[in-house]
């Protein structure tokens, strides 16, 4: 993480501090305003990063700079489109966290990526929340050719990128290249954040494959 911007925070907050001295507010006030304003430039910036940035290069920008922490380190392994890096990445994941919900999606994730099918339906039914519980399933389905069940599980699931990226898996497994591409566009341009850098890369791995 670069130290520098967080150097120009500090001298700004502590010429704001002398600024609001200087005009007798109290120290209560001052202090609120402070942590406000640390909270606007430190925190919020990350967070709308990870979940509302419509800009790749810039979540690119954030991954690589945390790519220590293994969530991060994940879709920087789907960019690099190496299976054997990609598995290993989930690997991480699943080795360092513990939650079970987590942990669900990860193992699923792995099955996908080790081409596994038995293993992504199993693991895709173990799934505990909504709506990745129904995504996955549905995912599972146009994986083994049930596409109008898939097709019914789509319509379950809320507005947004999910619907659009099973209509991809869906035409990927008829072998329908063009309608994938028209489906993944779609679902890259309703996600935000680093889902939407996942998919991007995702769809773009798939294609690959797809093609070999």
């Amino acid at each position: 993480m670069r130290l520098l911007p967080f150097i120009y925070i500090f001298i700004f907050g502590v010429a704001l501090t002398v600024a609001l001295l200087s005009i007798d507010l109290s120290f209560w006030l001052i202090y609120a305003v402070i942590i406000a304003v640390y909270i606007v430039l430190i925190v919020l910036p990350p967070v709308y990063t990870i979940y509302k940035s419509n800009n790749l290069k810039k979540i690119e920008r954030f991954l690589e700079n945390n790519k220590r922490k293994p969530l991060f380190a994940f879709p920087l392994a789907v960019k690099g489109g190496n299976r054997e890096e990609i598995i290993r990445a989930i690997q991480v994941i699943l080795s360092k966290y513990k939650q079970p919900y987590m942990k669900q999606v990860y193992k699923t994730n792995l099955a996908l990526f080790e081409k596994n099918l038995t293993l992504f339906e199993q693991h895709a039914k173990q799934i505990s929340k909504e709506p990745l519980y129904t995504y996955y399933v549905a995912y599972a389905e146009a994986w083994k050719g049930n596409f109008e069940k898939s097709q019914a599980l789509k319509e379950k699931l809320p507005t947004g990128w999910m619907p659009s990226a099973i209509d991809a898996v869906i035409a990927k497994e008829k072998g329908d290249l063009i309608d994938f591409r028209r489906a993944a566009d779609e679902s890259i341009r309703l996600a935000r954040g680093v889902q939407k850098f996942n998919l991007f890369y995702s769809f773009e791995w798939m294609e690959k494959e797809t093609t070999k």
